[in-house]
């Protein structure tokens, strides 16, 4: 995937955060401070609300009605975690510090990634519909680019699975064990 794209960075800078976060609740690998804690996790919430602003592009150009409001009920669950992230973190600052308060925030930090995800997923949904002309604005055709970027990937490879002959012994088609390229792979490599 294109690794210069915002949408790429902001999600593998949100699973990088969130998977230190884990490894510091766990005692495992850099043990972050409390302050540290509550940075990261204001990071990811901030992360958060910048990749629901792109996501609504794509939203706001796809041509499927019901992708795009399915896009939107997505984004909009990003948007309330992130909110809800950044309530805690500001709260748990206040405090002091305990293992729960690290486990809350670890723990919405994570239910974040997954919304992501699953925007992801929709976001996907919503470029294979086919999107409409961005506007000039800079935003949108980056945004626009990423996601024909990635729809072109996917019917090469689709296009290379149909033009594999080889059969195996009931006279099926070999696939080959390379998975379809896919926008949500971009957070999970990144975990």
């Amino acid at each position: 995937m294109d690794r210069d794209s915002r949408i790429t960075r902001i999600t593998r800078a949100m699973a990088k955060e969130v998977f230190l976060m884990a490894q510091s609740l766990r005692r495992r690998g850099c043990v972050l401070t409390k302050d540290q804690l509550i940075t990261s996790a204001r990071k990811i919430a901030t992360s958060g609300q910048d990749f629901a602003k792109l996501i609504c592009i794509i939203a706001k150009n796809c041509r499927d009605q019901r992708c795009s409001q399915e896009l939107l009920c997505a984004v909009e669950q990003v948007q309330t975690m992130s909110n809800q992230l950044r309530i805690i973190s500001s709260v748990k600052a206040s405090l002091a510090r305990s293992k729960s308060s690290e486990e809350l925030l670890v723990e919405n930090a994570q239910q974040l990634l997954q919304a992501v995800f699953k925007t992801m997923r929709a976001a996907e949904a919503a470029s294979l519909r086919g999107l409409r002309e961005p506007s000039p604005d800079p935003e949108e055709l980056e945004v626009a680019a990423f996601c024909l970027q990635w729809r072109r990937k996917l019917l090469k490879h689709r296009l290379q699975e149909t033009s594999n002959t080889a059969c195996d012994e009931l006279g099926l088609r070999n696939t080959s064990t390379k998975p379809p390229p896919t926008l949500a792979t971009l957070v999970q490599e990144a975990v």
